[in-house]
């Protein structure tokens, strides 16, 4: 049986009788954020020795758990069987039959889990509690704690599929008209969240500035203009002074960063400031200029 991410023991008494691993992590569509974890089941008969090994079929109907992160085991939520209700049975062969736990996490974990994670790669610890009968009664089983190793690569894809997840870093609306000339500012920031996820968040600092030096020659080469000049046009002079330094004041930090050796490295919630103030830098930007 692969181990997958992890995988262990399952017993029912103090007889081993099979084991789970967990095989992957998926984003789940949902109203809020939901992640799914594959599990895979090897389960055999419990064999009595005593009784000339007899073999008896039991069932596992029922499974949920616990998910756990960090040195100091901080509890992130409940698991939950979700998929499939079948129960799954013991076989008289090696096989693998297939399940799978569910775990809720609105936006304030989800950002607790990847403080944790920094970058790295995910370390949980996952604690499933079986309920399995044999003989119509429910026995005494248990799964020994997994300790999971998520790749990065994995867990990347499964929490930027997220539901919203996107919408909320991103705030500029793809439908309006003027979107589509501040593409590429729009691009290079989906790379500056990409390096956060990476864990390199002078990087992501460094990309959000490029995003909003993209936004000015946009409006250069849309009006002939400097970004000042193009916003006095439009709205008051005091305005256009003031989102003008704002526009400066998100260029700062990647301008510390890219030409002084000196600057100390970013954290990971800096540069989501970075990117933040970036993105509604651009939106507000694009939407007072928009034809």
């Amino acid at each position: 049986m692969a181990a997958g991410y992890g995988d262990g023991r399952v017993t029912i008494g103090h007889t081993m009788v099979g084991r789970v691993a967990v095989t992957n992590v998926t984003a789940v569509p949902a109203l809020g954020p939901r992640i799914r974890f594959g599990l895979s089941w090897t389960l055999g008969h419990l064999i009595r020795s005593r009784e000339g090994n007899r073999q008896d079929e039991y069932h596992l109907i029922d499974f949920g758990g616990e998910l756990r992160v960090g040195a100091d085991d901080l509890f992130v939520g409940q698991l939950v069987r979700d998929g499939s209700r079948h129960p799954l049975r013991s076989l008289g062969y090696v096989d693998t039959q297939d399940g799978s736990v569910a775990l809720d996490l609105g936006r304030h974990r989800l950002e607790r889990l990847e403080e944790c994670r920094a970058g790295g790669v995910p370390t949980m610890k996952m604690q499933l509690w079986p309920r399995i009968e044999m003989g119509g009664a429910t026995t005494d089983a248990r799964v020994e704690e997994i300790r999971i190793q998520i790749p990065r690569d994995d867990w990347v894809a499964a929490v930027g599929a997220l539901t919203g997840d996107q919408i909320d870093l991103l705030e500029i609306r793809y439908h309006l008209m003027y979107a589509d000339r501040y593409r590429s500012s729009i691009a290079v920031l989906g790379r500056a969240r990409d390096a956060v996820d990476r864990g390199d968040f002078d990087a992501a600092v460094v990309q959000a500035r490029k995003a909003v030096s993209l936004m000015e020659e946009s409006v250069k080469a849309a009006t002939g203009d400097g970004l000042k000049a193009a916003l006095t046009d439009r709205i008051d002079k005091r305005h256009a002074d003031l989102y003008g330094g704002i526009v400066k004041r998100a260029k700062d930090m990647g301008n510390i960063t890219a030409h002084r050796a000196e600057a100390r490295e970013y954290t990971r919630v800096e540069a989501l400031f970075a990117i933040r103030l970036a993105t509604i830098t651009l939106e507000v930007i694009a939407g007072l200029l928009a034809e």
